[in-house]
């Protein structure tokens, strides 16, 4: 049990994220402080319910590119829901809606129209972000209900974020769901064959609709968690940096760019890399032009991650055929 779990591939990501905080406490001691620690984990929680839906996604074999842009944009709907005097939970409730016909509209282009998920949502992002340009003049959404930020604001201890533990149990139901449903396997079955997984009777297209919608929904949650966090909404929140940074965050942890492959606990411990190393090249005094430097190679490394994941599952399967062969 001990020797499976030290061979790990999330043991050496875990053991990774130690040292490069322990690297950037020993160049600023306040990386370790609570106010940073505190930072950390709000920054890891929005991008956190993003990446949840688009490591699920991934799985599944496909890709959304507007999932910040979805996001923003449901979260100023529910935004101005709030200020017309909706209660913040049928808003958020709303917010969610919306972002799911968001999934079915990235499905119809895909599986309807025949457009590939890369363009088309990519195409739909600039949709929804020229939609909240107009529709908020390019100012900011503000609010005042107190109650809808305690949702994104209030803390356990003074350290830990509500909004964190939401993370944290997402990933949790969704690992049991990807691990001990049918449901989840279908999903894995869709994205490690789809051929397969057409043979064997599973409706290919439903699940991927599912799944889409599943993502937009989740970045919808974020969007709205966001809010209540900052109390207001910008249009050029949650854009591309969030959806790039929820991709990231799963290609670090192990999950298969082409699909079939890939688990929340590997996609959360990546999650915490990436958000751990941005807060640490901050904090550290870094420029903005630095930043996005170091943020395009850990894209590269993820990519190289996934390269090299694919290249061993290869070698493994090469290598039981073979003996197969010989048996």
């Amino acid at each position: 049990m001990i020797k499976k779990i030290t061979t790990s591939r999330n043991f050496y990501l875990f053991l990774f994220i130690v040292l490069i905080a322990v690297i950037f406490t020993i160049i600023n001691p306040l990386f370790i402080s609570a106010d940073n620690i505190r930072n950390i984990l709000y920054a890891a929680s929005i991008t956190g319910v993003m990446m949840v839906g688009m490591a699920n996604l991934l799985i599944s074999g496909n890709m959304d590119l507007s999932a910040g842009a979805v996001g923003c944009f449901a979260a100023i709907l529910g935004s101005y829901m709030i200020n017309a005097g909706v209660p913040w939970v049928i808003a958020t409730i709303g917010a969610i809606g919306f972002g799911v016909l968001c999934g079915l509209l990235n499905a119809f282009m895909t599986y309807k129209l025949g457009i590939m998920p890369f363009i088309g949502t990519l195409g739909i992002s600039n949709v929804w972000s020229g939609l909240a340009a107009v529709i908020t003049r390019q100012a900011s959404v503000t609010l005042t209900n107190e109650s809808f930020f305690v949702f994104g604001s209030a803390k356990i201890g003074n350290l830990i974020p509500w909004a964190f533990l939401y993370v944290v149990i997402l990933c949790l139901v969704y690992t049991f769901i990807m691990k001990c449903t049918k449901a989840g396997r279908k999903v894995y079955m869709c994205g490690g064959n789809r051929n397969a997984a057409r043979l064997a009777g599973i409706k290919v297209e439903k699940v991927s609709t599912v799944m889409m919608c599943n993502c937009s929904g989740l970045a919808a949650l974020a969007g709205m968690i966001m809010t209540a966090r900052m109390h207001l909404i910008h249009y050029q929140n949650l854009q591309t940096t969030s959806t790039m940074g929820a991709m990231t965050s799963a290609l670090l942890g192990g999950v298969a760019f082409g699909g079939g492959s890939g688990a929340m606990g590997g996609a959360f411990l990546g999650l915490m890399l990436l958000t751990i190393f941005k807060n640490g090249i901050d904090i550290i005094g870094c420029n903005e032009y630095v930043q996005i430097m170091f943020n395009g190679i850990l894209l590269a490394a993820a990519m190289a991650v996934d390269y090299f994941n694919n290249l061993a599952q290869q070698k493994s399967l090469k290598a039981k055929n073979e003996e197969s062969a010989k048996a």
